[in-house]
């Protein structure tokens, strides 16, 4: 089984592991630089040193004047990478040395060079170079940059380790809102995928149904009165008005599966929808306008304000896909309920359906003909009338 750790954990320890992979190629790579580089160092410095004695030496030499020689050679000594300077005659006899005072270094590097008279060689030259200071110099540059290394990757991994802190705790806290195992998490977004992966299959098994079209009534309920409200209430109580009129239709709607719709003018608008259309389809979407209806006539008492407010439905077959056409399909339906509510009065619930006659509708409810395809409700068999005063009075406890 594959070891889970949480998200403050795993991403911090990724990017430390990452930045010890980088320091460790870096290091590998200055070291290299730096060692070459110090070598060349103390090459130039030798091959300049023996270049510039072997032309101020060669006079001397051949007039055989050791003091000069001497002086020379202790001239060249002055400088700090200079340990010792000696000339060798060509049977490698000592002819003059200078040396510093100092205990010898432990970093001495040997470098000679032969000193040629008239193409015959005349004598050695052989100086001791005290390559410490050269290699401390190049080190400087690699402690440095190894302290830099160090605190940069302490303030990555620290900031990482905050930023994922809260991602972590916002993912947990998103986690544990969804449906699922209340059990100590520990990978964040693996829970997450867990509890998500049963919604998003439910989902796709409602857009598969919906590709195909759905079937969709639109309910809009039109406030007869709107403009004498607007004259009777001042701002304040009309706004009040509209909020217990917003929480009576979504207690219901929600109750009926429904899905709020903008309305227009003030109206009430919302929609149910079903994979086909069939007569139980149009009794929900009755009953969600009746207790609506009857919901909002008791908010009406309570308040003393009277509402005048008719209903009306329009249904038809509508695609989801493409967008446009979604909605270009929810405004045609909304406005042909909005036409519909211009031609009745007040109280009045009317449906307008091509799919079913009077005679189909009067299985589920009492009707009376509007027009063509259209009808006025009377009323629901007394058993179903029964169910609905109680689920009226459920709403009514809830919101008023």
């Amino acid at each position: 089984m594959q070891r889970q750790y949480a998200t403050n954990v795993k991403l911090p320890s990724i990017i430390a592991s990452s930045l010890l992979l980088f320091g460790f190629l870096s290091w590998v790579i200055i070291e290299t630089q730096t060692s070459r580089l110090s070598h060349q160092r103390v090459e130039e410095k030798s091959h300049a040193t023996l270049s510039q004695l072997a032309e101020v030496i060669r006079t001397p030499l051949f007039s055989s004047d050791i003091i000069a020689v001497q002086f020379t050679l202790r001239n060249a000594t002055k400088d700090t990478a200079i340990y010792s300077a000696s000339l060798y005659d060509v049977e490698n006899t000592l002819i003059a040395q200078s040396s510093r005072a100092q205990k010898a270094p432990a970093n001495l590097e040997i470098f000679k060079r032969n000193i040629l008279l008239e193409d015959s060689l005349a004598g050695t030259l052989v100086i001791a170079v005290n390559s410490g200071p050269i290699y401390a110099a190049y080190s400087n540059v690699f402690f440095l940059w190894a302290l830099l290394w160090l605190l940069f990757s302490a303030a990555c991994t620290y900031a990482c380790y905050r930023l994922t802190d809260r991602i972590s705790r916002r993912l947990r806290s998103l986690t544990n809102r969804l449906p699922g195992s209340s059990d100590p998490m520990i990978d964040e977004i693996l829970e997450l995928e867990t509890r998500l992966q049963p919604l998003l299959s439910n989902s796709r098994e409602l857009d598969n149904h919906s590709n195909g079209g759905y079937y969709c009534s639109v309910v809009t309920g039109t406030i007869k009165n709107r403009k004498s409200l607007n004259k009777q209430l001042n701002h304040e109580n009309l706004e009040l008005l509209f909020e217990h009129i917003d929480l009576c239709v979504d207690r219901t709607i929600e109750l009926y599966g429904g899905q709020r719709l903008e309305g227009s003018n003030g109206g009430i608008c919302f929609s149910i929808r079903s994979t086909q259309c069939s007569k139980q389809h149009i009794l929900v979407c009755l009953m969600a306008m009746y207790s609506l209806q009857q919901l909002l006539e008791r908010l009406s008492v309570k308040l003393g304000i009277e509402l005048a407010i008719n209903w009306t439905l329009c249904s038809d077959n509508i695609s989801s896909l493409p967008t446009f056409r979604y909605h270009e399909s929810i405004s045609t339906l909304k406005a042909a309920s909005l036409l519909l509510s211009n031609r009745i009065d007040s109280s009045i619930i009317a449906l307008s359906i091509v799919e079913y006659d009077i005679d189909q509708l009067s299985s589920i409810a009492r009707f009376s003909k509007l027009e063509e395809h259209s009808f006025v409700f009377q009323g629901f068999p007394e058993q179903r009338q029964v169910l609905l005063e109680k689920q009226i009075s459920h709403l009514a406890s809830i919101c008023l």
